[in-house]
């Protein structure tokens, strides 16, 4: 595995960090977010996680979907509507970790390729193949990354104490969705991926570039199999969504 050298980058996410303070003339540690962190490209979530009292924005982000703190029993979270795919996400991602984020709940929506699995299941990743053009950035010669063991395993912990059923498995991240061809998937399968998606496997890397926790949990929103089966607006994943949004917080707060 042949990490890339970050010395050799023009700039890095602290460097924005110190240009945005600058430009809202603000000192840098005001723009600050709790080290948890519940990341997720669903807009469901995104809305159920911050429409409580507890909830409010952060009033310096820069980009449209913004971040909010919300107080939990234990401690402050932050919650981020991300943006969608490796780049988009990875770019996200780095900042958020410039401003403080040390342990990552990426909570997402993932197609089954594994047909044994339904939309509205729940499978916790321990990890995730690269088909995106981002994590070799990161690591050359690397196309398997792995969530943080410690923080995955609070994560089924938090699950199994609320009695919510989970799989496990491998995503597949492409930067492709409407190249999702019979042989790719058959090939993705052999090598042990049970559903697919577009972000994990660089947010994993980047987790491991760059020192932090991260754990992930994906809800079937769709099969891809001999036919595509959209189930994104469905009870059952309705239901799943709330169900990981529940364990998330729950771990976040343990």
């Amino acid at each position: 595995m042949k990490r890339v050298d970050s010395s050799d980058a023009y700039f890095n996410p602290s460097d924005f960090r110190a240009y945005l303070a600058r430009r809202l003339g603000k000192p840098e540690s005001y723009l600050f977010i709790p080290s948890e962190v519940l990341f997720t490209y669903d807009r469901r979530i995104f809305g159920a996680a911050t429409s409580v009292a507890t909830a409010s924005p952060v009033d310096w982000y820069i980009y449209s979907g913004r971040p909010f703190t919300r107080r939990l029993a234990k401690r402050e979270v932050a919650v981020v509507h991300a943006l969608i795919g490796a780049s988009a996400a990875a770019m996200n991602l780095e900042e958020l970790i410039a401003y403080g984020a040390k342990k990552v709940f990426e909570v997402g929506v993932s197609g089954s390729i594994d047909t044994r699995l339904k939309p509205g299941d729940i499978v916790v990743l321990e990890g995730a193949i690269s088909d995106e053009g981002t994590s070799k950035h990161y690591y050359r010669d690397k196309d398997t990354f792995k969530p943080s063991a410690r923080l995955t395993k609070e994560l089924k912990t938090a699950l199994r104490s609320k009695r919510i059923r989970y799989a496990t498995g491998r995503a597949w991240t492409t930067d492709a969705p409407y190249r999702e061809t019979k042989e790719k998937v058959a090939a993705q399968l052999a090598r042990g991926a049970r559903v697919v998606n577009m972000e994990s496997s660089a947010i994993f890397a980047i987790a491991s570039y760059r020192g932090i926790e991260t754990a992930s949990v994906q809800v079937i929103s769709d099969i891809v199999s001999e036919t595509w089966e959209p189930a994104f607006h469905t009870e059952a994943v309705t239901k799943g969504r709330m169900k990981v949004l529940d364990a998330v917080l729950a771990a976040a707060n343990r």
